[in-house]
């Protein structure tokens, strides 16, 4: 065939190509089934798929291929659905997905009612957002998301087979709020890690749900062995509680009690009881913590901070942390306050119980009622500006002097401005009025003073005079970005006192609080505060970043009269930069040479993994010597794996008081923590936690598990 011969065929061809589409266009494409219709009480049920079958008289219809069933939020989906249209039983097989709301169900077969919406999933596999994974033999729905499940899986992971899983032989799931059943075991992956507990409940989608959250284990060579079994109750909106049996095979029963209420932002509590029946000597042993707030009326508060212990050692014996073990005393305080724009009226009751000794030195206050006025001015446009305070306190106590105080301080002053200074000149006086007269002295037991009182009243005298003079200097400098700051704000805060305070009736007065030991002074007081303030700079759509860079401040006072020089008292606060912060307090005593209290801190915060490490050191020259060493790092390894440590050092005696090494694995649907607490005195722990994405309550197991923890006693 020639050249131009093939040219000419292949021309011809394109040219018949429009009319070759349009002919296939032209003829007609197969057309779909009209829906199928069935009327409920619920609504209409609409049935679509390619192919739609009436079975004659049965009233019976076969949908093949793309089958959609659709009543209200429910949806049915699958090869090939039978329906018989008078009970409105339908069965469909082959790719079954359905629909309830936002939650997908899949199996090998459903019998579903369309006119009652219930019905059963056979081999199904539920999922529910975001991240719940539900299984079982047979799911019978029995409303809008609820069923009954037979021989079911729950988990939260999303491999196979699943890193944990719950078995159970019967439960009921709400998809959209809860799971609970019966004749349960925990898995992982194939393997029955906890073999059978009789009931379990899970929250879904939500954190709070009544029911048996995880049990606890341990073994301690104090304690022996060691079970808890926590019954976490969601009573309603506002109000749950933790109800925890547990038994210490050395020990004997006890449980523990968690109650927490939130009505409003002033109106919220926390109440937590721990109790143990032991079978040795101890017998019954308690910690008990309220915490309440209350609101009584427009700007009236209740307040309630209550602790209380059976005795001494049940915080040692029983607590977790070493701050808490180290507890010298538990207070308790039951405050009611009312506030006015210018007065504040507090009536406390306070009471509290010394751990450190067993001789009752206790000091209570039955009642503690004060009035304060802040300085405010006397009238309009004076200058004169007058604070006040009365007080009056009730002090009981079971050795040692009691009675009742009355307590009146008021104050004028009137600031002067004098350009950059302000003079404030004042003048004030105060009347304190006792029951009791102290006669003599005496050595009661473990060497301690205590004061011999008599029923006569007596009323001290003071006069107090002085001026404040003080100032405030600030300078900004533009640091052209340095050290990634734009400006800095360098401000001088000079401030000097000197108070003048005279008396009468000084003396025979029972010694009570600070406000009972105010001698005669005639005392200088001046201090030096130095701060500098930093600056980024304002980039689009953002703010700049500021913060306190340094703060020095020093001070000293020094008696004219006595020629007595007081302490020298100073701390020192810097962060060159968001993440790495330092602070340190300390007070020197120049008579004798000797630093008297001091402490230091050191912390920061490393990116990218946000790594943080903190180091401090208490100082004080106390009887006990306290010196202390603390520290702590946390340090993510890798995404999943983070290490953490404290250390509390005793630098006096020279040995640990408490060391914890811990380290948390996570994985897409559970984390690991395991902890090892070393303490003195053969009372080191094992930890084992176990945190499962989406189920309320953790799997815990430990070995010399503390039982007070942090939210209890502090």
């Amino acid at each position: 065939m020639s050249t131009r011969s093939w040219w000419r065929g292949l021309l011809a061809a394109v040219a018949l190509l429009p009319a070759f589409g349009a002919a296939v266009q032209a003829q007609p494409a197969p057309a779909s089934p009209a829906p199928v219709t069935v009327g409920t009480a619920g609504g209409d049920v609409t049935v679509i798929a390619d192919t739609l079958e009436q079975v004659g008289a049965e009233n019976r219809v076969i949908a093949t291929g793309n089958v959609e069933i659709t009543r209200g939020r429910t949806r049915l989906m699958a090869d090939r659905v039978e329906i018989d249209r008078a009970t409105g039983d339908a069965v469909a097989e082959g790719r079954v997905i359905f629909y309830d709301g936002e939650n997908q169900l899949t199996g090998q077969r459903v019998e579903y009612n369309i006119k009652t919406g219930t019905g059963v999933v056979y081999q199904a596999d539920a999922r529910a957002e975001p991240h719940y994974r539900l299984s079982g033999e047979e799911m019978e729905r029995l409303g809008e998301s609820v069923y009954r499940v037979r021989k079911g899986v729950f988990t939260t992971c999303e491999d196979d087979p699943p890193s944990w899983s719950f078995h159970f032989d019967r439960a009921t799931a709400d998809l959209n709020d809860y799971l609970y059943g019966t004749g349960a075991s925990f898995w992982v992956k194939n393997v029955p890690l906890i073999p059978f507990f009789p009931f379990f409940a899970a929250a879904i989608r939500r954190e709070r749900q009544t029911g048996f959250l995880f049990p606890k284990f341990g073994n301690s060579s104090a304690k022996g062995f060691y079970g808890e079994i926590p019954f976490y109750w969601a009573i309603d909106d506002s109000r749950d509680a933790t109800i925890a049996p547990l038994f210490y095979s050395k020990r004997g029963p006890g449980f523990r009690a968690d109650f927490r209420h939130v009505e409003g932002p002033e109106d919220r509590g926390h109440e937590d009881v721990f109790f143990i029946q032991e079978s040795g000597k101890e017998g019954s042993r308690f910690t008990g913590v309220m915490r309440e707030m209350r609101l009584l009326g427009p700007r009236t508060w209740l307040r309630i901070d209550a602790n209380g212990v059976s005795d001494d050692d049940v915080i040692r014996d029983y607590g977790d942390s070493v701050l808490q073990r180290s507890t010298q005393r538990v207070e308790t305080n039951v405050f009611v306050t009312k506030s006015w724009d210018t007065w504040n009226l507090v009536g406390d009751l306070f009471v509290y119980q010394d751990l450190s000794t067993a001789r009752p030195v206790e000091l209570w206050r039955l009642p503690d009622i004060s009035l304060v006025g802040p300085r405010q001015p006397i009238w309009r446009d004076s200058g004169l500006l007058l604070q006040s305070s009365v007080g009056f306190v009730n002090f009981v106590r079971d050795e040692g002097s009691s009675g009742m105080r009355f307590d009146v301080h008021p104050q004028l002053s009137r600031p002067i401005p004098l350009g950059y200074l302000t003079l404030t000149p004042f003048v004030g006086g105060r009347l304190t009025g006792y029951d009791q007269t102290v006669t003599g002295t005496h050595i009661g037991r473990g060497d301690v003073l205590i004061e011999d009182t008599k029923d006569e009243a007596r009323l001290r005298r003071l006069v107090e005079a002085g001026v404040d003079l003080e100032t405030k200097l600030s300078r900004a400098f533009n640091t052209g970005g340095w050290w990634g700051t734009e400006a800095l704000l360098h401000t001088i805060e000079p401030r000097v006192r000197y108070i003048w305070i005279t008396g009468w009736d000084q003396d025979r007065l029972p010694q009570w609080t600070d406000i009972d030991n105010i001698p005669d002074a005639s005392r200088i007081e001046y201090s030096l505060t130095n701060r500098v303030r930093a600056r980024t700079a304002a980039f689009a759509d953002s703010e700049p970043e500021r913060w306190e860079m340094l703060r020095l401040t020093v001070g000293h006072s020094y008696d004219i009269r006595f020629e007595e020089v007081g302490d020298l008292f100073g701390t020192l606060i810097m962060q060159p930069r968001p993440g790495l912060a330092f602070r340190s307090d300390a007070s020197y005593v120049p008579t004798s040479g000797h630093i008297r209290n001091a402490t230091a801190d050191v912390s920061t915060t490393l990116l990218p993994r946000s790594t943080s490490a903190s180091l401090g050191i208490r100082y004080s020259d106390t009887p006990g010597h306290i010196t202390f060493l603390q520290g702590s790092v946390l340090a993510p390894l890798t995404d999943r794996i983070i290490v953490r440590s404290t250390v509390n050092w005793d630098l006096y005696r020279g040995d640990f008081t408490e060391t914890r090494v811990a380290a948390d694995i996570r994985w897409q649907c559970w984390a690991l923590t395991i902890e090892y607490v070393n303490r003195p005195r053969q009372d080191d722990e094992i930890r084992f936690a176990v945190n499962l994405l989406g189920v309320g309550g953790p799997i815990g197991s430990s070995v010399g598990l503390g039982s007070i923890t942090s939210g209890g006693l502090k």
